[in-house]
């Protein structure tokens, strides 16, 4: 049997090679050894691929990591607006705005900006690492299909089950009723709402937002049974965001977001940045024709379900 072309090459076998051929096979070496290390220390899709390529990339999002440091007379109000104000007659007013601030204390506010994708981060979830790269108060911006900015905020890691990741639209994503017809009937399960996250507001998620994003469970108690519901966005209940309920009732189940125990935290905004009330999932509990809401200053109340007020969903990656 002849020679093939590997037997012709031995330990320290001298071959002629050209100057140029030899810099290509050095470069690839190279390459593939940055990739290697690349993987090994879970460097972003995107910065792994600038490396590569040598072309710079314009990722979709930026990852804000927030870390607020508060002085020690520095202590946000706590205290909800009366039960008979309705959102019209709360006055606007910015998150922290209930502060007393002591002598001279100020809270410093340090962010770091990282470019990444939605792959990224399911990764860094799925790894176990979210309590750590994305506490809660991690801010993601990036754009919509219609060309529109959005903001979400991380809520909750390890909230509903161990591995996932709550994500907030604290910058609302429009304006929207609970039901036309002025009735909570069927709670969120059969609210126009629910319907509306899940076909319209869905739909304009970038796809690769989308393709991540897990379905959740939304549980309800009626005087006669539970109704549930699943989809891919949701409403927070007033219990995860307020950790009590004034106006709804109890599913017994719902947890409050470590997030939204100061009520500054609560606040949502419209695209102008200014404070806005917007919806939650539940019904009222005093009557058949509103729904529960958080208002300006993140307290909250209830309106009729026809008014158009903030959308401000939540959804889950695991």
């Amino acid at each position: 049997m002849g020679n093939s072309l590997v037997d012709l090459f031995r330990s320290e076998t001298e071959f002629d090679v050209k100057a140029s051929e030899m810099y290509g096979l050095m470069r690839e070496a190279a390459k593939a050894e940055f990739l290697l290390n690349a993987v090994k220390c879970d460097v972003p899709h995107t910065y792994a691929r600038q490396i590569a390529t040598g072309k710079k990339e314009d990722a979709p999002f930026i990852v804000a990591g927030i870390d607020l440091s508060s002085g020690k007379d520095w202590t946000p109000g706590q205290q909800d607006t009366a039960a008979d104000e309705t959102p019209e007659q709360e006055p606007e007013r910015a998150a922290g705005q209930d502060v007393r601030s002591g002598s001279g204390s100020v809270g410093i506010i340090r962010k770091h900006e990282q470019r990444v994708e939605w792959i990224d981060i399911q990764d860094i979830i799925r790894k176990g690492n979210a309590p750590v790269s994305l506490p809660p108060g991690t801010e993601i911006n990036f754009t919509l299909k219609n060309g529109d900015p959005a903001s979400v905020v991380v809520v909750g890691v390890d909230h509903y089950e161990k591995g996932d990741c709550v994500f907030w639209f604290r910058r609302i994503i429009g304006r929207h009723c609970m039901n036309r017809d002025d009735t909570n009937e069927g709670r969120f399960p059969d609210s126009d709402m629910n319907a509306y996250l899940n076909d319209e507001v869905f739909a304009l998620l970038p796809d690769d937002l989308q393709s991540v994003i897990a379905v959740h469970k939304t549980v309800q108690k009626t005087a006669d049974d539970d109704i549930e519901t699943e989809g891919r966005l949701f409403l927070m209940s007033v219990y995860e965001g307020r950790g009590s309920n004034d106006w709804a009732e109890y599913n017994g189940i719902d947890k409050q977001f470590p997030f939204f125990e100061e009520r500054r935290n609560r606040v949502a905004y419209d695209e102008d940045g200014d404070p806005v009330w917007y919806w939650t999932a539940d019904p009222s509990a005093a009557n058949t024709t509103t729904f529960c809401l958080f208002s300006y200053g993140g307290s909250s109340n209830y309106f009729f379900a026809s008014a158009d007020g903030g959308v401000a969903p939540l959804f889950v990656i695991k």
